[in-house]
Order: C-alpha cells, then sequence, then structure tokens
C-alpha cells in the first residue's frame, strides 16, 4: 500500500484532465476483451470478457507485475528486477493499440542502465491480444539470463479453475486446480506451448506464438503468479537484449478445452514452420507405409526371435502392422552409442523377411547421445553440448553410461545420425527409422562459443534438429527408397520432418487429446500400450478411448501373444482393423470434438499402470469422437470397452463445428460386419442412436447431400 503524503502528493500533482487520461490510457479494451494495466507498476490487474460479464482477475494485487528480468554478472550472481519496482511507466495510446515504457531502470551498481518496453496490440473487434517485450540495456556488468513474460498475479484462485495443458501423451485436464503446474517446452512434458484456463465456460487462452520454439517454461501457481520463463539469447553476455522474439497471446473465449486448442490450431496452421509442408493429403514424403500402420509390436534381440513373433502378431491383427525393433545392433541398449554397426547376424534377410509380409520395420537408434567411455568419444566431444564450465553434458540412464549429449546444431553430429540413418536403409532395407529422444527430451543449454550458435539458449536447438532431419528427410523419401522417421514422445517443432511420435508413456484419467485437437491430419501418433496385468476390462478401457482419439495402436511387447491375453489381443485387433476403413477421419481428417452421450452409458472401473504406480480407473463404457473428413463429410467414431452392448445417443450439430450449409445428411454405418446405409436426417442439428455391439468399434460417417 502506498503511504498517504504519497497518495496527497499525487493527488496535488495531476490535474483532472490527466487522471483521465492515465485511467483511459491504461484500459486496452475492444468488443470481446478488456486488460486492465496498473497505472502504478503497468502490471496486469484485470482481464474481463465483454462489458465484465467475467472476471479472471479477482481481487488485483497491490503491486501488478507483468514482468521479471533475470539478470547474471560474470561470476554468477544472480539479480532480478521487475516493473512493481521500478517506477510508474509510462503508457501510451498508439495506432496499434498501448504501449507502456520503464526508462532508465537501475542495476546494482549502474543507474538508469535498462530500458523496458511493452505493448499491447488488440484490434476493436477481436477476443485476443497480443504482447510483446522489448528490453534494452547498457550494463558493463550483467548480462540478461532469462525473463519471465507475461506475468499474471494473482490468476486463477486455488480450487476456481480447470487447467487444461499439452502434456505427455494426449494432454491433461487439471479441474478446480490447487497445486501449480508447469510445464518445459518443447519436450514431451509440454509439446505445445499453451495452457488455457477455464471458469465454468469462459476460457482464458494463454499460448505463446513462437515459430521459433525457443525452450521456455508456463508456470501457474493458483492464487499466486502465472508466468511464462523464456532463457534469453547469449545469456548472461553483457549487451545482450531482448526484442521481441515472439508475441505472446491472451484471449478470452466460451467453451471447453477444445474451443482453445482449435484457436492455438489456426496459429499453427498459419504461422509455425512446422506446419508449412501441409496436411498430410498433401505430403508425398510421408511414406504411405506408415500412414497405414494399425497397430504395433515390439521386438527385441535377433531375427530368428523377432521374424516369428512379428509374423504371429501380424496375422493376429489382420490389418497393417509395423515393428518397433530394439537390440538389433551386438552392442548393449544405452552403451557404446552411436556404434551401432555391425547389426546382428542375418539383420537384412530379416528385414526383407518382414517387409514382404507388409511390415514397417522400424529399428532403433539414439539421436541425442554419445557414449564418454568410447574411444572415438575425444572426436566427438567438441561437439557436445557444453555447461557454463565447458565440461559435456552428461546423462545417465538405466544402463549407467554416462552419455554426452550432443549439439543438433554442429554438422558433425548431424551427419553422423545421417550415416546410420543411411546404412540402416542400404545395408538394413529398413522402411522406417526411430530417432531417440527428439521430441522428448527438451533443449539443453550450450555455452559452447565455438559452436556459432548463440550462448545458453534460442531458437537454434529446434532448428539444429531441422538442418539435421532436412536432408535425411529428403534422402529416405528420394529414389523409391520411403523410409519413415519417428521419435520418441511428442513435440511440435519436429513434425515437419518426423512423419510420427511415439506416445508410450503412462496413460491418466484425466487426460484429454489436446494434439490430436491440434494437429490431426497434419502428423501421426502412435503406441496404446499398457501393463497387461491388470486384467482385460482395464487394458479394453484404454484402447477404446486411445482408438477414437485418433493414435495407431499397440505397442505392446510380444507378452500380448500369450494365450492368457487372447481377449486383450481379439479386441485390439478389432479396433485395428476398423482403422483402416477411416483413415479419411484417423489419418487425414481433424478431431472435431470428444462427445459426451445423451443417454446413461454405465461407467467401467479398471486399473491403469501410472508415474505413481497402479491408480483406479473409472471411465464410460463406450467412447466417441467426432472427426471431420477431407471430403466435406463427418465420421462419429465409437468403440465400446464392455462386453456387453449399449445403445449410444449422440448430437450431431452441424453449425457448431462449421461442417458446411448442407441441411440433409446421408448417414451410413462402418464396421467388421460391412457397411450398411442408415436413414437420412434433415435439419442442422439432430441426434441419433446407435447400437455398438459389445468389445466392438463401429463408424457412423454423415455426408451432406446436395441440394438438387
Amino acid at each position: 500500500m502506498f503511504p498517504m503524503w504519497a497518495v496527497c502528493l499525487a493527488l496535488l500533482a495531476w490535474t483532472p484532465h490527466a487522471q483521465i487520461a492515465a485511467a483511459e490510457a491504461s484500459v486496452m479494451s475492444s468488443t470481446q476483451l478488456s486488460i486492465r494495466f496498473s497505472p502504478d507498476t503497468g502490471g496486469i490487474s484485470g482481464i474481463s470478457t465483454v462489458a465484465g460479464r467475467h472476471e479472471f482477475i479477482r481481487r488485483a494485487a497491490d503491486r501488478p507485475l507483468l514482468w521479471r528480468l533475470i539478470f547474471h554478472d560474470q561470476t554468477g550472481k544472480e539479480v532480478g528486477i521487475d516493473n512493481a519496482h521500478a517506477a510508474p511507466p509510462v503508457i501510451e495510446t498508439t495506432a496499434r493499440g498501448r504501449s507502456l515504457r520503464w526508462n532508465r531502470v537501475d542495476l546494482p551498481g549502474e543507474s538508469g542502465a535498462l530500458d523496458v518496453r511493452v505493448t499491447c496490440q488488440l484490434k476493436p473487434g477481436a477476443d485476443t491480444a497480443l504482447l510483446r517485450l522489448w528490453v534494452r540495456h547498457r550494463s558493463k556488468a550483467f548480462g540478461l539470463w532469462s525473463v519471465h513474460f507475461p506475468l499474471i498475479s494473482p490468476l486463477a484462485e486455488p480450487g476456481s479453475a480447470d487447467i487444461a495443458i499439452g502434456r505427455g501423451n494426449w494432454g491433461e485436464l487439471y479441474e478446480k486446480a490447487q497445486e501449480s503446474i508447469s510445464g518445459n517446452y518443447p519436450s514431451h512434458n509440454m509439446p505445445m506451448q499453451l495452457m488455457l484456463l477455464h471458469e465454468g465456460q469462459d476460457g482464458l487462452y494463454l499460448a505463446a506464438h513462437d515459430p521459433q520454439a525457443r525452450a521456455k517454461v508456463f508456470e501457474l501457481h493458483p492464487g499466486g503468479e502465472f508466468r511464462v520463463h523464456t532463457w534469453a539469447e547469449d545469456m548472461g553476455i553483457p549487451g545482450n537484449n531482448w526484442t521481441a522474439p515472439y508475441p505472446f497471446a491472451l484471449g478470452v473465449y466460451r467453451g471447453n478445452w477444445m474451443v482453445g486448442c482449435k484457436r492455438y490450431r489456426a496459429w499453427a496452421l498459419k504461422e509455425a514452420p512446422w506446419t508449412q509442408r501441409g496436411p498430410l493429403t498433401q505430403r508425398a514424403d510421408v511414406p504411405e507405409a506408415i500412414k497405414k500402420v494399425t497397430a504395433w509390436v515390439l521386438g527385441d534381440g535377433p531375427g530368428e526371435t523377432v521374424v516369428p513373433a512379428v509374423r504371429r502378431f501380424a496375422q493376429a491383427i489382420g490389418a497393417p502392422v509395423g515393428v518397433h525393433w530394439y537390440n538389433w545392433h551386438e552392442i548393449p541398449f544405452d552403451t557404446d552409442y552411436p556404434a551401432y554397426f555391425p547389426a546382428r547376424p542375418r539383420f537384412a534377410e530379416a528385414v526383407a523377411e518382414m517387409k514382404r509380409e507388409d511390415v514397417v520395420v522400424m529399428p532403433y537408434i539414439n539421436a541425442r547421445l554419445w557414449d564418454s567411455a568410447n574411444k572415438d568419444f575425444p572426436q566427438a566431444r567438441p561437439f557436445s553440448v557444453k555447461d557454463e564450465q565447458g565440461n559435456p553434458v552428461i546423462e545417465v540412464y538405466g544402463s549407467g553410461a554416462k552419455l554426452v549429449v550432443m549439439c543438433p546444431t554442429q554438422p558433425f553430429w548431424q551427419e553422423k545420425v545421417f550415416e546410420i540413418v543411411r546404412r540402416l536403409g542400404e545395408e538394413g532395407g529398413v522402411n522406417a527409422v526411430y530417432l531417440d529422444q527428439i521430441a522428448s527430451a527438451g533443449p539443453r543449454l550450450c555455452f559452447d562459443r565455438s559452436h556459432r550458435h548463440p550462448l545458453g539458449s534460442g531458437g537454434w536447438w529446434a532448428d539444429g534438429y531441422r538442418d539435421m532431419l532436412n536432408p535425411i528427410r529428403e534422402w529416405s523419401t528420394s529414389h523409391g527408397r520411403q523410409i519413415s522417421l519417428t521419435t520418441e514422445n511428442d513435440a511440435e517443432p519436429y513434425m515437419d520432418n518426423i512423419n510420427g511420435f511415439l506416445i508410450w508413456t503412462p496413460r491418466e484419467e484425466r487426460e484429454i487429446p489436446m494434439t490430436t485437437a491440434v494437429y490431426s491430419g497434419y502428423t501421426l501418433y502412435f503406441a496404446s500400450n499398457h501393463a497387461l496385468s491388470s486384467g482385460d476390462e482395464s487394458y479394453c478401457l484404454l484402447q477404446a478411448r486411445d482408438f477414437v482419439w485418433g493414435t495407431q495402436l499397440g505397442w505392446e511387447g510380444t507378452a500380448i501373444l500369450e494365450p492368457e491375453h487372447a481377449a486383450k489381443l481379439e479386441y485390439l485387433s478389432r479396433l485395428a482393423r476398423m482403422r483402416s476403413p477411416a483413415v479419411d477421419y484417423l489419418v487425414y481428417g481433424e478431431l472435431l470434438d470428444v462427445l459426451r452421450p445423451e443417454n446413461d452409458i454405465p461407467d467401467l472401473t479398471g486399473t491403469w499402470d501410472t508415474w505413481k504406480g497402479n491408480q483406479p480407473v473409472r471411465l464410460k463404457a463406450v467412447h466417441a469422437a467426432l472427426w471431420r473428413g477431407r471430403n466435406g463429410s463427418a465420421a462419429v467414431l465409437l468403440a465400446n470397452a464392455d462386453t456387453r452392448p449399449h445403445p449410444y445417443t449422440f448430437v450431431f450439430d452441424a453449425d457448431r463445428y462449421g461442417l458446411g450449409r448442407a441441411s440433409r445428411w446421408r448417414l451410413s454405418q462402418i464396421s467388421l460386419a460391412g457397411t450398411r446405409d442408415l436413414p437420412a436426417q434433415s435439419g442442422r442439428r439432430f441426434s441419433w442412436t446407435a447400437e455398438v455391439p459389445g468389445r466392438e468399434a463401429l463408424m457412423i460417417v454423415l455426408r451432406p447431400q446436395r441440394s438438387r
């Protein structure tokens, strides 16, 4: 709080006209959104929808925040500066919106060494504002290390809001969030750079529209700070400025998390470099074989073990499959990387045998790590990621080997990965290669000046992998090779060169399909693996949900072929075979919504193996999702995990999903039993009840009927 004498002096100094002007300048409004900036600090004190219908900041802070800057000196000493501890900003109205300037802010021992500017652009009819930050400093002692921007506090009182964040396999919804939520982008921990906050039907869109995919952390502490922490380029080097490298989008909408995902999809398809090769319908560089895969199995060891198991799996599935082949090489797993050759005896013959049966054969390699114990490591050391002391960054996994992270910008490492892929294609004859960890592991900070990238962080990490993968992709799909490239987990900036993302980690009941909501039709996701020991119902619940959300199924070990898992394998087979007639939707289409039944559907309970151990799960027996097709049609995919049949009633609303102008729809039902026509339906909105047999899946296709 301000002391009374300060308030009195302020009242004497300001004329009524100046007070009104300052109040007006501190509010940025459109017909959809209003953002209030504190005249005292420049921090955000209010975010509300039209006419204050909903306010996201219920109790403004005494000293509202907007930015925090972290500086380091050459000894590593850290200093934090934020807008609340600077003098009040100059707030101006510009042709593009509002400008807030903090001039000549002090740094320790350096008076007036720092200038900060924030702009807020909000068009008259828009519901989303774009915030940008500039930092210019003249410090001789300190360099900018990272920025917290935007910084909004307080936001989301504990227990008041549902928070959706891209995480892991699909995305997660934290209902009535009370604990802190954070995500490291780009990585398995946060594949997309957005967080969605919902209070009832009022949604708040919080997204970094950063086409260079810089390393950043989203953090929300309910009742406290929301902030995006982004590392600077040339971290800690005096004179390194921050020149608005990307806008942060802050918007409002009505609806659930799906609405927010579609907003992010619109940005990503228009501006992100990873989508500019176009949808899968236009991409000749994505091999047809991987788009046709319906289920995966894990292979491990020599060909004489892998081939018969894969053959049994393929026969049981009865639709195109792939094998993810581990330990095809002589070296132990997670040891001696990248010395994968020689391969095990008769590796190429085993590959050829499986390919003759239309199997996608995908051997494992790691695209990040080099074993520091290798005799040739001294040759690789200069091109590894270095910490601030110049030491290689080491990671240790189950093997105990000290594995060094290689810098993706370095031609030495780029060429080494290319060499391995080329040998697998030319000598092994494979039609896919798995490049471990690219999407799973987040960027590491690298301080090696000889690498000629900005020190520490920057867009160079994702760009480095793009420089690595571009020539590999071009080679692998030229001259009829058709070799698919995949990687572990999911992170958006790699999808222009990676054909499939392995979403293998344990499933959670609170997951929501944010990834396919945003990127369906533009990339592929595979895996629906689940510990086999929890019973048939648990397994089938997970498979049903994953099927309608769009992943290629499976990725179990060959244990699923054992007699005690016959019911699981049978259900997996039925879902996999239903994927083939649904490719216009699940491969080339767009996920529009996860449907809720209009009638009573019983719950099923089970146990899923999570990161926290076995956890109970309760979900509807029948799962359903609405997909847009590439030919103007739509389809509802339904999967029943129960042994009993269930009717499922859903509402089809063409206007809600932007499905053309037709007012009459031709319906058909596709199942493993065949295709049959259903009665046509009139109107833009109608309900339909599908009878879903026990442990079966089916698809209701809705095609617009043209007027004559």
